[in-house]
């Protein structure tokens, strides 16, 4: 059968609006999961309780004896963080390009919270807290010295010897190590996560992430091709958001976080291997 031009036109536009009548499903699809997912994930961070005596509680303890900010509690603020990013993002019902700013922020914080209970180690464990700690207060310095010419840096004193009496009891491992510590890139922060969170996709994290930043500061190429048109990044108030891209973008960081919030959970329930059985 042969088809003249203009049947084969129709033919050829017929298929193209079923090809987009598809992947707007799909896309439907994909949002209606993660906006399940989502909304039950602060529930999953607010039951997570350390086991007395397990692997977290004893990270915990030296923080609790100097009277400073536990670990445990930094990771849960950090998947909170997450879900309230996400939920941010999600708000308004459709895409707009702030949803992309705050997913990247979200993505970030899942990052942090694993990197921050994924040390390998008890020591590394406490060592990445004292560090992440360390590193915010001196970018908290760092600003009250661009701020004030008199800047008042206690903050930074009491914390210098809260991580001298948290290190002392902790075999290799001493304040000057964490205090003269390189920060660690969020890239690297996202890479790694990205890597352990889906060991078959070891990308999926760290590609959203970087197209969510590239999205968030204008990069028209990268926002081409995930499928936002540069009309969408020109004159945002004026052409809606592709929801397919924004639809893969969201699905894959409430994955994640839930991911992540589940990892939390057995954090909290680990128990010492060699912790001997209790008397009867």
């Amino acid at each position: 059968m042969e088809f003249k031009d203009e049947e084969l036109g129709r033919v050829i536009d017929f298929m193209e609006k079923e090809r987009e009548k598809v992947r707007r499903i799909a896309s439907r699809s994909l949002l209606h999961e993660a906006r399940l997912s989502y909304a039950a994930i602060g529930e999953l961070i607010d039951r997570v309780e350390l086991i007395p005596q397990g692997k977290a509680a004893a990270i915990d303890q030296p923080f609790a004896a100097a009277k400073t900010f536990l670990p445990s509690t930094l990771i849960r603020t950090q998947l909170r963080l997450a879900s309230h990013y996400i939920q941010a993002a999600d708000n308004t019902g459709s895409p707009t390009l702030s949803s992309f700013v705050v997913l990247r922020a979200a993505v970030e914080c899942t990052a942090t919270a694993h990197w921050l209970m994924s040390g390998g180690s008890h020591r590394e464990n406490v060592g990445r807290v004292l560090k992440r700690m360390w590193w915010d207060t001196q970018s908290a310095a760092d600003m009250a010295t661009a701020a004030d010419s008199n800047p008042d840096l206690s903050g930074l004193s009491d914390l210098r010897g809260k991580i001298a009496v948290i290190t002392q009891a902790i075999k290799r491992l001493d304040a000057e190590t964490i205090t003269t510590s390189t920060r660690v890139s969020l890239s690297g922060i996202v890479k790694e996560a990205s890597r352990a969170v889906r060991p078959g996709d070891p990308t999926q994290m760290y590609t959203t992430w970087m197209v969510c930043a590239a999205i968030s500061h204008g990069n028209i190429p990268v926002s081409a091709g995930a499928g936002l048109a540069s009309a969408s990044i020109q004159q945002p108030g004026k052409h809606p958001i592709d929801e397919s891209a924004y639809a893969q973008l969201l699905s894959v960081a409430v994955v994640d976080l839930t991911t992540t919030a589940e990892l939390f959970e057995r954090h909290a329930a680990e128990q010492h291997t060699h912790r001997l059985p209790d008397k009867p």
